[in-house]
């Protein structure tokens, strides 16, 4: 029974050195996931999109995404007002998996020509290239659109939450 205890000995400290090396591992694993997760959305932008016309009517769409973004949360109810966020992905976080899950919060809309009410807006974006800058917007076409209240905009990888934006709509 002497000669075991030190064979067990042994064999746990081999066991414990294979754990302390997992557990390392497994450490180093996750923060590398978290350098991913941090590094896929480098960057961003939000606000009010440059206006193109002054004068908008009911179903115009003029204003452009491109051009600088007024930095605001606080965003007027009007036609031609189009508001979100810009940003720029890296592609490094995707591993091979490139779709976004944008979703649209809104205040319930109803539309007149089909009596349908609107407070979520879903769109799944595929990518094509490693880096690129994408926009998320939302802009005031139709009379029916210019509701008061709280816009969220997320932008979602898989089950990951990468971005998300609240603006205010007021009415003037």
């Amino acid at each position: 029974m002497v000669k075991l205890v030190p064979a067990f000995q042994q064999a746990m400290d081999a066991s414990v050195t294979k754990l302390k090396l997992v557990l390392f591992l497994t450490c180093l694993a996750a923060g590398l996931v978290l350098a991913d997760e941090q590094r896929v959305i480098y960057d961003f932008e939000y606000g009010i999109f440059s206006r193109g016309m002054e004068e908008f009517k009911e179903g115009d769409r003029a204003v452009t995404s491109e051009g600088p973004l007024e930095p605001v949360t606080m965003i007027p109810a009007r036609l031609g007002t189009k508001f979100g966020v810009r940003y720029w992905l890296s592609r490094g976080g995707f591993v091979g998996k490139p779709t976004l899950h944008l979703i649209y919060h809104v205040p319930t809309m109803v539309n007149p020509s089909t009596g349908e009410y609107i407070d979520k807006i879903e769109i799944l974006q595929k990518e094509s290239t490693l880096d690129y800058t994408h926009t998320m917007a939302f802009e005031f076409v139709e009379q029916y659109e210019l509701v008061p209240g709280e816009y969220r905009f997320y932008v979602f990888f898989e089950n990951q939450k990468l971005l998300e934006q609240v603006f205010q709509v007021v009415l003037q």
